[in-house]
């Protein structure tokens, strides 16, 4: 579910993985396993449903901010890899 620390991880583990991608490709696969249809943000949200009516927003409201993030991060180690690619 969405608790904060398992979302905490989540994202710190995002971090990493988008920090350790050496091309844009692997850049893609971060994005995909984390933002994608059957992404891991993705499923937290699909889950939002099992919890009671009260914690919905709240919890709704952690994943998306979870999930903007992460789209920002992956959008700027995108930018540093084409950046890096020209320079070449």
């Amino acid at each position: 579910m969405a608790n904060a620390d398992s979302l905490a991880a989540l994202v710190a583990q995002a971090h990493a993985d988008i920090g350790a991608s050496a091309g844009l490709s692997a850049l893609d696969e971060v994005r995909v396993r984390m933002l994608g249809k059957k992404g891991q943000l993705t499923e937290q949200l699909k889950s939002l449903g099992k919890l009671p009516a009260a914690e919905r927003p709240a919890a709704g409201q952690r994943i998306n901010e979870a999930k903007e993030t992460i789209h920002a991060a992956i959008e700027m180690r995108r930018i540093r890899l084409e950046t890096a690619a020209l320079d070449r």
